[in-house]
């Protein structure tokens, strides 16, 4: 009973570290700054540039609001595909079209990691030459293939549910897709001495994970039977990406982040799909 003990103790101690930041006008400022750190890294959907934060809050802190980031992503997203939906455009296309909004505000940044690990995984190297064939700038067979395979599922999938649940399918699968790469840094170990993502993966704590699981679950009235299973799926997905990578690439780098958020997104798709 004693790991279990320890559990609920180490999650009380979280919950009220977590209440206090809330309550603290202070660490709320903090909070915000770290969103505009994460939503300016993955969107192109500009910000005043007189909110962004001076000094830098600490990477991995800023990582933990991937979620609501995503989540709103998703939801510009849904809205795409509604009114699409509600001009008379067929589902497919209602799907396409909000993939390429989606593609063109922020989704091609964890695109370009996605095709980068599956150039690096259809390449059979191991460590440091596989990291020659992700760190290419030109685009493989397995690369371009992944992104064919992404796109099309993408699509397929949310175009086979109900125009009522395009929306919550959306926002979900976002914020879920967000909350694997906080998984997979968490599991992860950065491999390299530096690079942009080596800050968020070797800082990355057990109460960060705490906290981006608690950014993820302010959108469960959106779906509050579907986004517990899309966060599960997400957590496994995040510990397994991150130990396969451990053990091929020598660690985890922004490349698996983004292509672990791909997967899950697909994977959430599924789930509402189904």
């Amino acid at each position: 009973m004693a790991p279990i003990e320890d559990f609920k103790e180490k999650l009380r101690h979280f919950a009220e570290r977590f209440e206090d930041e809330l309550g603290s006008s202070l660490l709320r400022r903090d909070i915000a700054a770290r969103f505009v750190v994460m939503w300016t890294l993955l969107t192109r959907i500009p910000l005043p540039e007189k909110w962004w934060p001076d000094p830098m809050p600490d990477a991995n802190r800023v990582l933990t609001l991937a979620p609501v980031a995503g989540g709103v992503m998703g939801l510009l997203t849904g809205a795409v595909v509604s009114v699409a939906g509600f001009l008379g455009f067929a589902p497919l296309v209602c799907a396409w079209a909000g993939a390429a909004f989606y593609f063109v505000t922020g989704w091609a940044l964890h695109l370009d990691g996605w095709g980068d690990v599956w150039d690096g995984i259809g390449s059979g190297r191991t460590g440091d030459r596989l990291r020659e064939v992700m760190k290419d700038s030109r685009l493989g067979s397995f690369g371009g293939a992944s992104l064919v395979i992404a796109f099309g599922l993408w699509t397929a999938l949310l175009s086979s549910v109900g125009a009522g649940d395009r929306l919550a399918a959306c926002v979900t699968a976002a914020a879920a897709a967000r909350f694997a790469e906080n998984a997979a840094a968490y599991f992860g170990r950065y491999p390299w001495a530096s690079g942009m993502a080596k800050e968020m993966v070797e800082g990355y704590t057990q109460y960060d994970l705490f906290c981006a699981l608690a950014a993820s679950i302010i959108f469960l009235p959106f779906a509050p039977l579907r986004l517990p299973v899309c966060l599960a799926a997400a957590g496994l997905a995040g510990f397994a990406a991150a130990k396969y990578m451990n053990e091929r690439l020598g660690g985890t780098n922004g490349d698996v982040l983004g292509a672990v958020a791909v997967a899950t997104e697909i994977i959430s798709m599924a789930v509402w799909a189904i």
